[in-house]
């Protein structure tokens, strides 16, 4: 008995340290961007205020209405701090989800 609860210790640890480490990474990097994101009717904006990548654009998850269908769409790819980007749904889908990416220039 003593070994099989040893074993569930220590494989519950090894869960939580994974998580951690898992975790952790995620949230340092995106600490260092300042985005928020905005829906739309058919569309979904994002403005960056500031990052540590040059530039960002939207991307939408877009729903065909009466479907199972899903179409990911981009805006287009702007400077931080400068201008929105705009991903647009067609007006027969509509925005599922959205976020946005970046990239060095």
């Amino acid at each position: 008995m003593t070994s099989i609860k040893r074993m569930l210790q220590l494989a519950a640890m090894g869960g939580a340290l994974a998580a951690g480490v898992t975790v952790l990474p995620a949230t340092a990097a995106h600490a260092a961007n300042n985005c928020d994101g905005t829906y739309t009717t058919y569309t979904y904006e994002v403005f960056c205020y500031t990052s540590d990548w040059d530039e960002f654009r939207a991307k939408v998850r877009c729903y065909k209405i009466g479907s199972s269908s899903y179409t990911t769409r981009y805006g287009a790819w702007t400077r931080v701090g400068t201008v929105r980007s705009v991903a647009k749904c067609t007006t027969s889908e509509e925005p599922a989800s959205g976020t946005w990416v970046f990239r060095n220039v």
